[in-house]
């Protein structure tokens, strides 16, 4: 067994696009579908479809209240978490949690995706 793919339901699968490419994920159209998928420098698969798709197989299905999960993207150093954080907020992002050095030892931050899903902002202390 191994771990594959990411699946995250989109009310607004552009304005998902476009939030994801902010932060480096650029996620390809499936033709003719509310599909859309790319994969990571790190192998993983991230999927996106609109609600709609969703229902078209689970037709009882509802948008869960609150979000267990979060994304967490790596960057290169604090001064990157600072300014990707900054320009995700600019783009329209839901700050959650401003940049701050956390007792573990790295710099953090955290936003909100276009649907309320927790993405995490981390670079190794320098």
């Amino acid at each position: 067994m191994s771990f594959d793919a990411i699946g995250i339901v989109a009310k607004d699968p552009a304005r998902s696009v476009v939030f994801y490419a902010l932060l480096g994920i650029t996620l390809k159209q499936m033709a003719g579908t509310e599909h859309y998928e790319a994969i990571t420098t790190g192998g993983i698969r991230i999927m996106l479809d609109s609600e709609a798709l969703i229902r078209s197989f689970i037709t009882d299905w509802q948008r869960p209240s609150g979000s267990g999960v979060a994304l967490c993207f790596k960057q290169s150093s604090p001064a990157e978490v600072d300014r990707l954080y900054d320009l995700l907020c600019a783009k329209g992002a839901h700050g959650k949690k401003a940049p701050w050095d956390a007792f573990w030892g790295q710099r953090y931050a955290c936003v909100l995706d276009p649907d309320g899903n927790q993405i995490d902002l981390f670079a190794d202390a320098k």
